[in-house]
């Protein structure tokens, strides 16, 4: 069946034809209950991951320690007050009820180990009872003066104070994400209630918990408000360009039923809604206008010449069939290639939009031309229109500055391409969410104001059972832990050791001398020994060695660090401990750190699905044009704008995320669309009419060039409604996407054009 016989039929068959498309729709509405979300920040590493396997091998060894962390901030700016103690131990006592706790640590209940004569106490800092002076300025002396807690849990000055709650995660995925909202549920009305009750005190949350929360939440928050203002975007720039409500309205439609069908079918391949794949409906209404516009345009365009609407509906089909359905596969083999992304939401996003656009697709071609069949329409009959004019205009002066053109955007494209080295890859998970949110501006005022939420853990092995209690052993990781403490960033290191030196002090009247690593294994074990009878349960030391006291778990805190940092802080330790202690072998983890990685690890894995993308996009556009030169000549002006994007990126912003490792083979699929339109155009112009190469150039600009305009402000406004997600994720790809198919747009216009001459007037030549 031709492209001819095929409107025919959908034509003659209209009411048919559009019962089929809706009936489609129904059996993917019917893929919907598959869905699910899960808001646990690990779906976005790979099981292989090299990293992730390091901090569940650390898990496994201690416990799978997440956190809530909770800053209080008297107005007074004395945390060390009557009032304030007593509020901290008030919320300390009530925080033991938080859902898969295991351990709560403040000031208060921080474990005061001291001498009384011949006998080692050790207690709560402030006890039960009436806070007096007396007790408040020895809690300020000991406080300030522990490193156990100073930076952690009190600022050096005494200015805020902070409440850790360790939580153990339930190991499964679903049941983890049940597990956060129940958590956070707990924690914000005991905020609420706080709020009542000490009205003099600000309270501040946030944690692994809160920012884990925050990645559903967000993209609840875009769904709600992004979706609606994607499709009136949509709405408006249909409308204006195609002077038609019904056209608006038709477009939308089709919009809402490829994004329909798209999550059933995302149901039936059991995808997580996430941060990021919850945007795949917005994505996929600004790429849905594409099609509507093109065979909705073509049609218009015919019955302004004189047409009737039914043949005008059959010839728009016969004209776009093709380069609709190639750009199809192009933009579906673009999302397919994230496939290789080594973060499994991106893989879910490139499933879903591919098999989106192709629901999208099988709606413009069935359902839209049908209901164009159906419904009245009328178009003033005009030789010359508005937009044909602009586009006569636009491609005489491409056609009379071919030869200054050419030279000219090559030297603009090398100029931005240099801006690439300007970049510089941050994965920094605690900023991904932008300032209008609670969660960004709490964790700010923690990182601002007390110690870090990046940690590096490390598990520092002691070569032996028992091992940790050995004075080498405990000297060693004492002078690893002051070798971090002595780095930028660092304002805080947690290490057995310290404890050892503290009960070591104890045990010996107080005395300054003391604070130090006791001198034998024995004395080190009993004083292990003394510390874990004497505690309350869950104030232990189980989270920080392991079960044959083979080796100890070291955290890092790290304020205000970027992923380079943690990435160079990292190396900087493994050489370090080859220099200096090559037993200690070890290697950093963390979500921190596995975040810092993310960037290269998903740049490398995408290299080799960008190239596979570009190797079957060629293929497809070969077969399709049927022109080895110009199908290879046509990848060019698609190669660069995304790279033009990157170094436009680079020359303004400088940073960008995990964002970069998807946005060019995403757009590769996106903005070949517009030189496929544009080159069938051409190619009908030079082999069906017969026009001379400028000839062929003036019809494809007449005839596609506004359609190929309009389609591209639809992706960049629909890509600047997105642009204003509060994730930074889904906003930098957003961005990038925007510049990247600006840049298309302008090759397509300024760039591809000449060069089309410029081979087939050599070819000519050749040939005579």
């Amino acid at each position: 069946m031709t492209a001819k016989e095929y409107g025919e039929f959908i034509v003659k068959r209209k009411w048919l034809s559009l019962l089929f498309g809706l009936l489609l729709t129904v059996v993917w509405v019917m893929g919907l209950s598959g869905l699910s979300m899960n808001p646990d920040n690990r779906i976005f590493f790979s099981k292989d991951n090299p990293q992730l396997l390091a901090l569940e091998t650390l898990e496994k060894t201690y416990s799978r320690d997440d956190n809530v962390y909770l800053v209080l901030a008297p107005k007074d700016k004395n945390v060390f007050s009557g009032e304030t103690l007593a509020a901290v131990r008030e919320m300390t006592d009530r925080l033991w009820q938080t859902p898969f706790s295991s351990r709560v640590d403040s000031i208060t209940n921080f474990q005061w180990t001291r001498s009384d004569g011949d006998d080692v106490i050790i207690s709560d800092l402030v006890e039960e009872g009436l806070i007096t002076p007396e007790i408040a300025d020895n809690a300020k002396r000991v406080a300030l003066g522990e490193p156990l807690i100073r930076n952690l849990l009190v600022d050096s000055e005494g200015l805020v104070t902070g409440i850790n709650i360790n939580i153990i995660m339930p190991e499964d995925p679903i049941a983890s994400g049940g597990a956060t909202i129940e958590i956070m549920k707990f924690i914000r009305s005991e905020q609420a209630r706080f709020a009542e009750v000490w009205p003099n005190i600000d309270l501040y949350v946030s944690g692994g918990v809160p920012l884990t929360l925050a990645f559903t939440e967000v993209s609840m928050k875009d769904i709600s408000t992004l979706l609606p203002l994607t499709l009136l975007v949509i709405f408006i720039i249909a409308g204006i360009a195609l002077k038609a409500i019904s056209a608006a309205f038709l477009t939308a439609l089709i919009a809402i039923l490829a994004a329909v069908g798209m999550m059933g079918a995302a149901g039936y391949m059991g995808v997580i809604i996430n941060a990021v794949t919850s945007n795949a409906p917005l994505m996929l209404f600004i790429l849905s206008i594409a099609h509507c516009v093109h065979i909705i345009s073509t049609q218009r365009q015919q019955m302004r010449s004189g047409i009737e609407k039914k043949d005008a509906i059959i010839e728009s089909l016969r004209v776009n069939l093709q380069p609709v359905f190639i750009t199809s596969a192009t933009t579906a083999v673009g999302f397919l290639s994230m496939h290789f992304s080594d973060s499994p939401p991106f893989r879910e996003l490139g499933y879903m939009l591919a098999a989106g656009n192709l629901i999208a697709f099988v709606n413009a071609v069935l359902v839209l031309p049908a209901l164009l069949a159906i419904l009245p329409a009328k178009v003033q009959q005009k030789e010359t229109y508005f937009s044909k004019s602009l586009m006569e205009k636009l491609s005489n002066f491409v056609i009379v500055k071919q030869k200054m053109l050419l030279p000219v955007s090559s030297i603009v494209i090398v100029c931005l391409l240099l801006g690439i080295t300007n970049i510089k890859l941050d994965d920094t998970w605690t900023t991904y969410f932008d300032k209008q949110f609670e969660i960004r501006a709490h964790s700010d005022f923690l990182e601002d104001n007390l110690t870090g939420l990046n940690a590096i853990e490390y598990s520092v092995p002691a070569g032996e059972d028992g091992g940790i209690n050995n004075p080498t052993y405990l000297a060693n990781l004492d002078k690893f832990a002051n070798w971090y403490r002595t780095q930028e960033g660092v304002n805080h290191v947690s290490v057995v050791s310290d404890t050892i030196k503290r009960l070591n002090k104890a045990m010996n009247n107080d005395d300054e001398t003391f604070y130090k690593i006791p001198e034998s294994q024995e004395l080190a074990a009993q004083y292990l020994l003394l510390y874990e009878l004497s505690v309350p349960f869950g104030l232990d030391l189980n989270s920080s060695i392991n079960v044959s006291k083979s080796a100890t778990r070291m955290t890092v805190s790290v304020q205000h660090a970027s992923s380079a940092h943690l990435r160079s802080l990292d190396a900087k330790a493994q050489v370090w401990l080859g220099e200096n202690i090559p037993e200690f072998k070890t290697v950093g983890s963390g979500l921190s750190v596995i975040f810092a990685h993310l960037s290269e690890r998903n740049i490398n894995s995408m290299l080799f699905g960008s190239f596979m993308a570009l190797v079957i996009i060629s293929l497809i556009l070969i077969f399709a044009l049927k022109s080895l030169p110009i199908g290879l000549m046509s990848l060019v002006p698609n190669l660069f704008p995304a790279a033009m994007a990157f170094g436009l990126w680079g020359y303004i912003v400088g940073e960008v995320g995990i964002a970069i490792a998807v946005v060019g083979a995403m757009t590769l699929g996106i903005v070949v669309d517009d030189t496929v339109h544009f080159l069938s155009k051409y190619l009908r112009g030079r082999k069906e009419l017969n026009k001379s190469p400028e000839d062929a150039t003036r019809y494809a600009f007449t005839t596609v060039g506004f359609a190929l305009t309009v389609t591209s402000c639809a992706l960049i406004g629909g890509f600047m409604v997105l642009a204003s997600s509060g994730f930074r994720v889904n906003s930098d790809l957003a961005q990038l996407s925007m510049i990247t198919i600006a840049f298309a747009l302008i090759a397509d216009f300024l760039f591809l054009p000449p060069l089309l001459m410029k081979l087939e007037n050599f070819r000519n030549k050749l040939n005579k």
